[in-house]
């Protein structure tokens, strides 16, 4: 079946806030992408309060974060964490774990984009990311 063309208007998405098991802190997420066959990307506005952040997580044809406003940290695992501007690109290969967020004293915003896997897998999510893992100091 082809891909229906049209516009998707933004009143017709509604914000949801991260799931408490797969997110420390206050992390708002906007779908802007929702896979429609045989398209299996999917994509959404993610922002995390300052502080906040995604548990250690893979997904399975990888990721890509486009960094939108704020400061932010991603961090693969095995890695110190590093600095994440407006304008940055991250490129996450299929199954690494990693995990991202906000710094701890400002907003962050990005849009992250992923497909789920052949066979319909979507996120591996893990444990979540502890302070000291979130406090190590990070690279620019």
């Amino acid at each position: 079946m082809p891909v229906k063309a049209g516009v998707i208007r933004a009143g017709a998405r509604t914000t949801r806030r991260g799931a408490a098991e797969n997110f420390t802190g206050v992390v708002f997420q906007d779908p802007v992408l929702t896979a429609e066959p045989p398209s299996r990307l999917g994509g959404s506005v993610v922002t995390f309060t300052p502080g906040a952040r995604t548990a250690w997580h893979a997904h399975p044809v990888g990721q890509t974060l486009f960094c939108i406003s704020g400061v932010g940290r991603i961090c693969f695992k095995g890695e110190k964490p590093q600095v994440l501007n407006p304008g940055d690109t991250v490129n996450i290969p299929p199954d690494t774990l990693h995990w991202h967020g906000a710094a701890p004293d400002r907003l962050f915003s990005h849009l992250a984009l992923s497909e789920v896997g052949e066979r319909g897998q979507g996120t591996s999510w893990g444990s979540h990311v502890t302070d000291a893992e979130y406090n190590e100091a990070p690279t620019t």
